[in-house]
């Protein structure tokens, strides 16, 4: 049976993390800069959110998914069985259950209030937007990882390793932005305008931080536990439904893993520079 602990080679966990960590420390040094490091972060996560069902059609439309052991040949077909434990991570990003709308538009909630938080105007927003073109590769790197043609299942289960490394370093990367952010400020001014602030829904009231928070914490556990968990067994049901090994199946998702890895830390990497560039802007203004 396939296991995380398959992939950890690949991974590089302690490396990600280093990188997370250090981008975030140095968005608390000032409002702005808080607001500069999550618009990036929102942008860059909503490209897997929306990455996540390509995928998830082109492998239930496959015939590369089949089980040995039905009795009519025709009717062997289990891309969609496949598929279902990949598009799990995305039922909630579409609707999330307490408030009823998508994580996005809980992440638009939570940059109005960071761009109230720093003071910053319609127009002073529209710049830091204006500047982020160096993203756009990034976004696309993400969006191509997703791709796979479904007559290939080695293109399938090497964007099926991307997800599942995505989903279990997503828990990692909102627990520290948690963790530095809020619970490091929770007695400070950030912390307190979190705390008396509200994001109003139809469905339900929430703090502005509530994006984060559902993700995971130091001390809860998030949505992506569960998501990490079902992409791991849509690797498994690759190795059952297919003809070829585990040990295939593994090398293949672990050329995923390894592409997530580099693209994670290149984003913290390049949020940072962008972050102390700012930094030294503001202060020669």
């Amino acid at each position: 049976m396939i296991t995380l602990d398959d992939f950890q080679a690949y991974l590089n966990a302690d490396d990600i993390n280093a990188a997370m960590k250090s981008a975030c420390q140095a968005a608390i040094a000032s409002p702005e800069l808080m607001h500069l490091f999550m618009e990036r972060f929102v942008k860059y996560s909503a490209s897997y959110s929306h990455s996540v069902p390509t995928l998830c059609g082109t492998i239930g439309r496959s015939e590369q998914f089949c089980d040995p052991q039905v009795a009519i040949a025709r009717h062997s077909n289990r891309g969609m069985d496949v598929a279902a434990k990949v598009f799990s991570a995305s039922i909630e990003e579409f609707q999330d259950p307490r408030t009823g709308v998508s994580h996005r538009t809980l992440a638009y909630a939570l940059l109005d209030a960071l761009a109230a938080y720093a003071g910053l105007s319609d127009a002073a927003v529209e710049r830091v937007m204006q500047a982020e073109s160096w993203l756009d590769d990034m976004t696309q790197f993400v969006q191509d990882a997703y791709q796979a043609e479904p007559h290939s299942l080695e293109q399938m289960v090497r964007a099926m390793g991307f997800h599942a490394a995505a989903e279990t370093i997503g828990g990692n990367e909102f627990s520290i932005i948690n963790s530095i952010f809020f619970s490091g400020q929770r007695e400070g001014d950030f912390g307190q305008f979190i705390k008396q602030h509200k994001a109003r829904f139809a469905a339900g009231t929430v703090s502005p931080w509530y994006w984060i928070v559902i993700h995971g914490t130091s001390t809860t556990e998030g949505v992506e536990l569960g998501h990490a968990d079902d992409a791991i067994q849509a690797l498994n049901l690759a190795t059952r439904y297919s003809s070829v090994s585990e040990g295939q199946i593994v090398a293949w998702a672990g050329q995923g893993v390894r592409q997530l890895a580099t693209i994670q830390t290149r984003f913290f990497q390049r949020v940072q520079q962008e972050l102390r560039e700012h930094a030294g802007l503001s202060v020669a203004a």
